[in-house]
């Protein structure tokens, strides 16, 4: 993949993340160019076999490559594309060598996910970024599903100011949706289908804190409840509770007694009258 910088605009490179990219005037271009000149759906870049191809769009002020005017053209590192009047340098899809002299210095956004994984972003304290799909923007990513200004990323003190600028999808800070929040150090920023670390000044990437995977907190609350309780009810039926044996009554020898006399009595009265 490639990227493209802007010779006008000192900002952040322009990432073509998709294999279907189109450039133009309209809202529902993957990049859009606000600039006199710039037709509707300008052109398209066209991602396949690892290359990308610009396909101009039949615009009336063209699309052109190193200075020469083309329809149709293989994009590599190194050349200079124009739209109008709107120029590009073309690079190869790396980190920026220059961003590693200020990982110490300013916060950063890391890409976790997507096709940007990898890729860092740098939040310098003295600057406001605005990141979206606008060529406009500080941070220039250009998907589908982002809105054209999405989110407005500041340092406040000790934390990173993240505020949603009404987009159309939101912005999730840590899997919670925010309108204007403070981020620190090891928290996640989701902007639709893109994820990013947090990380301040003068942490290691490596020392980022980890969220528990959803698994273990279903196993720690499992365990949690694993031991069974002991339940405290009420005998209702002879067949769920213990029942003492009955107690013989006290009356019960005075009768065998008066039993037995009847029976000596008797047996006597038999031998007499033999």
């Amino acid at each position: 993949m490639l990227k493209l910088q802007r010779k006008d605009k000192p900002q952040d490179p322009i990432l073509v993340i998709e294999k279907l990219f189109s450039i133009g005037s309209a809202n529902d271009n993957n990049l859009v160019l606000n600039e006199p000149g710039i037709d509707s759906i300008h052109a398209r870049l066209v991602a396949s076999g690892g290359h990308v191809t610009l396909k101009d769009n039949t615009s009336a002020r063209g699309s052109f490559v190193n200075g020469q005017r083309v329809t149709q053209k293989m994009l590599q590192a190194g050349d200079t594309l124009r739209l109008a009047d709107v120029e590009f340098d073309v690079y190869d899809f790396v980190a920026d060598p220059q961003a590693s002299e200020a990982l110490n210095q300013c916060w950063q956004l890391v890409a976790d996910g997507s096709w940007l994984t990898g890729q860092t972003f740098i939040i310098h304290p003295d600057k406001c970024y605005v990141l979206g799909r606008s060529s406009d923007c500080d941070i220039t990513i250009a998907g589908s599903h982002l809105s054209r200004r999405h989110v407005e990323l500041s340092v406040s003190g000790n934390n990173l100011r993240v505020r949603d600028l009404n987009s159309a999808n939101g912005t999730h800070l840590n899997d919670e949706l925010v309108q204007d929040a403070l981020a620190t150090h090891g928290d996640y920023l989701r902007i639709d289908v893109y994820s990013f670390r947090v990380v301040s000044p003068d942490n290691d990437l490596a020392l980022t804190r980890i969220r528990p995977a959803a698994a273990d907190t279903a196993s720690t609350h499992k365990n949690a409840c694993s031991t069974p309780k002991r339940w405290k009810t009420k005998p209702t039926s002879p067949g769920n509770r213990d029942e003492p044996a009955p107690t013989p009554s006290p009356w019960w020898g005075v009768w065998l007694g008066i039993g037995a006399v009847m029976a000596v009595i008797v047996a006597a009265g038999l031998i007499y009258f033999r």
